[in-house]
């Protein structure tokens, strides 16, 4: 049996270590199950720790000597501040991969032809430029608001910026279809508009030519 605040931090522990799971996951799942390393390591980190503690219940005097169990609580909290950093990982890493993952496709298609298929681009990359603001922000000033930031970026903006994504993902093939068909276009009309260009010289010389002939000929 453990007392209320060994009872308590191990609650709070298993929460965070939840979450940690979850955004980790969907980070992955973002980035091709790519791992997200940082977050890794971080729940590494917290287990180590988680382990550290319960040597430290099932073989020390715990209720007993409050030095064992002050070196438990802070195995505890140390495991719980390392869950909380990976689940901020995992954001970063996400907000990371998306806002590269656009600027590439924008470098590539252009930023007129993808609000033109996607009218909302503007105001997801907006919500980025935000999110990316309120993560800087928190990393200035380390208080236990930081969380909260990234819960609210879980909670009011990932879902917009990931549905974004995975529609721009699964139209890409199609995007560049489209791209490819206006670029061949445009190709056709500047030939176009090249030969015509041509064919207008050379109809112009050829009337400055039988101009000429017709003004020599009644001179003579």
């Amino acid at each position: 049996m453990l007392d209320a605040e060994l009872d308590r931090l191990f609650k709070d522990l298993i929460a965070q270590w939840n979450i940690a799971e979850r955004r980790i996951k969907k980070a992955e799942q973002v980035q091709g199950n790519e791992v997200v390393n940082s977050a890794i390591f971080e729940l590494r980190y917290a287990g180590r720790k988680i382990i550290d503690a319960m040597q430290l219940i099932l073989s020390k005097d715990w209720q007993n000597d409050t030095e064992i169990y002050e070196q438990i609580r802070r195995y505890l909290a140390d495991a719980i501040e390392d869950c909380v950093k990976a689940k901020h990982d995992s954001i970063d890493a996400m907000i990371d991969f998306v806002t590269t993952w656009f600027d590439e496709l924008e470098q590539r298609i252009g930023l007129r032809k993808l609000t033109e298929i996607f009218p909302e681009y503007l105001d997801i990359t907006s919500k980025i430029a935000e999110v990316q603001d309120k993560i800087a922000h928190s990393r200035e000033h380390r208080t236990t608001a930081r969380d909260s930031v990234y819960d609210e970026i879980e909670a009011k903006d990932y879902e917009d910026i990931l549905k974004l994504y995975n529609k721009m993902r699964l139209s890409k093939n199609r995007v560049q279809a489209i791209v490819n068909s206006d670029n061949r276009q445009a190709w056709i009309n500047a030939i176009a508009l090249a030969v015509n260009i041509v064919l207008g010289v050379v109809i112009a010389s050829g009337t400055i030519v039988l101009v000429a002939f017709e003004i020599a000929r009644n001179v003579n």
